[in-house]
């Protein structure tokens, strides 16, 4: 996971989160309708983080440019 990915993923979870606590609450006062809220909360990350969108394209465009350009350190354990 690159830092571009995680940036996404954190603002999908700033926006994930209210739902999610909202659901639990409505769960701990007895009301099962906060399922609804919990899956809301999960479907807004599952999107984020599996769905690519056409605003995605251009940040792919340059991971694969940036790739092509600078190396990865090796993972060898060459001490």
């Amino acid at each position: 996971m690159n830092i571009l990915d995680a940036a996404t993923l954190a603002v999908a979870v700033a926006f994930a989160a209210p739902a999610a606590l909202f659901g639990v609450e409505t769960l701990l006062a007895g009301d099962p309708t906060g399922w609804v809220f919990l899956g809301f909360a999960a479907g807004i990350v599952a999107f984020e983080r599996y769905l690519t969108t056409p605003t995605d394209l251009p940040v792919l465009a340059a991971q694969k440019a940036t790739e092509k350009v600078v190396d990865d350190p090796d993972d060898d354990d060459t001490q």
